[in-house]
């Protein structure tokens, strides 16, 4: 069972709970271990890995070349072909576990990928899973925020039944679940009345379909219901309908059920009571997978900034890192490197600025690659203006040409924040 733990942020980056930082201290040799150790112990070290500050400390440094340059973790595949791998295992039983579902609707592939999917992997990849268990927030916290902004706004309303309306309102705001509520409910085994929250979701139920029909009444466009506020505050209630989303425990369990990480430790615990034939062949991928997980974890901590990966399925691609930073001024600065099955490496630099106005550097020195390019240059342009990004600048260079540093790339002290995406 994933348990909320307010000190999981740490936990991700002590030797016991972090596969790869385990793995580092394994094989550093005793001179690297001095060198991370000078001046300080081992826990204050882990400790100082906490600090969001600009410039790392050399013990940071040292740690995070230490990472880079394991073998074991340098050797582990890409995560997506892992995911397969665990994939396959699972799917040779007649009684699949449960993972075999979430894990086909995890990888997906490159041909299939939006906006909004891409967005939702990367939020469940396992990489923000302590970070997201450690902001969850309780519901009934949010129905009384969402209540207290509502309930003051229709006040002013000059419609008699939005005002009976709002009155329920602030009867529920004074009932005892909502009146008392607070995250510490998420750290204690609380017993929730079925019956009660049964009630209370029925009551919000009512009482925000009548006020939606009074919003969308021609007749009351002047009126304070459909100001901004109100609109808002009424869309947040309609996530109050349901029992279950008014127990302490939904966004903690709702995470759990989703992100990739929180499923590979829950299939550990089923696979321990289980006599499942491939049994040590799925608890091998599960480790590997948590352990390339735990190592985005901690190269995030120690360079400042997210690294993860994007679960996606591409078969023209060997090896794939993006880098994307964010400068002071709004600035962004994207680098993709690849390695591709037929076309070899290839590098692209990014630059955003003002919002929509985008540089493009393209470096490759296959020449069939590059005739490519030039033949769908125009449609790129065309595509960007259409999405409202300006290209300014798009060229194709030789990747071995040697020429005067890129704007974004003279601004790099100012960097304050960044990702790494490996696929």
């Amino acid at each position: 069972m994933i348990s909320l733990d307010v000190q999981k942020q740490l936990n991700i980056i002590l030797p016991n709970t972090n596969k790869a930082l385990k793995e580092v201290i394994k094989d550093a040799t005793s001179k690297e271990l001095l060198n991370l150790s000078q001046n300080k112990d081992l826990k204050s070290i882990m400790n100082s890995l906490l600090k969001q500050t600009r410039e790392s400390s050399s013990s940071d440094k040292t740690l995070l070349n230490l990472l880079k340059n394991n073998p074991t973790l340098k050797n582990l595949g890409s995560i997506s072909g892992n995911i397969k791998a665990l994939l396959q295992s699972v799917q040779s039983d007649k009684n699949p576990l449960p993972i075999e579902k979430q894990l086909k609707s995890f990888l997906v592939n490159i041909k299939d990928l939006s906006e909004p999917i891409l967005k939702e992997k990367i939020q469940n990849s396992g990489v923000f899973l302590e970070s997201k268990l450690k902001n969850a927030q309780n519901p009934q916290v949010e129905l009384k925020e969402t209540l207290q902004t509502l309930t003051k706004e229709l006040k002013s309303s000059k419609i008699f039944n939005v005002t009976v309306l709002n009155e329920k309102l602030t009867e529920i705001l004074n009932t005892k679940p909502i009146a008392n509520a607070s995250n510490r409910a998420l750290l204690q085994l609380l017993q929730e009345s079925s019956k009660d929250l049964t009630s209370l979701s029925k009551t919000i139920k009512d009482v925000t379909k009548q006020l939606l029909e009074h919003q969308n009444n021609p007749a009351n466009k002047a009126d304070v219901i459909n100001s901004k506020t109100v609109i808002t505050q009424l869309h947040k209630l309609t996530n109050f309908d349901t029992p279950a989303k008014l127990t302490p425990n939904y966004h903690v369990e709702k995470i759990a059920q989703e992100d990739i990480k929180a499923i590979l430790a829950k299939t550990t615990e089923q696979l321990g009571k289980s006599d499942h034939p491939q049994k040590a062949d799925i608890l091998k991928h599960i480790d590997k997978l948590s352990l390339q997980i735990d190592y985005h974890q901690l190269v995030s901590h120690l360079s400042n900034a997210s690294s993860l990966y994007i679960p996606f399925e591409w078969n023209e691609m060997k090896e794939g890192q993006i880098s994307v930073k964010k400068e002071q001024d709004d600035k962004f600065t994207v680098d993709i490197d690849l390695k591709l099955q037929e076309y070899g490496e290839l590098n692209i630099k990014l630059a955003l600025y003002e919002k929509n106005q985008l540089n493009i550097r393209i470096y490759s020195n296959h020449q069939d690659f590059k005739n490519i390019i030039k033949e769908n240059i125009a449609s790129l342009r065309s595509s960007l203006i259409e999405n409202g990004i300006t290209p300014r600048e798009i060229r194709l260079l030789d990747k071995n040409r040697q020429e005067a540093p890129s704007p974004y790339e003279q601004n790099e002290q100012n960097i304050q924040v960044g990702f790494e995406v490996k696929a």
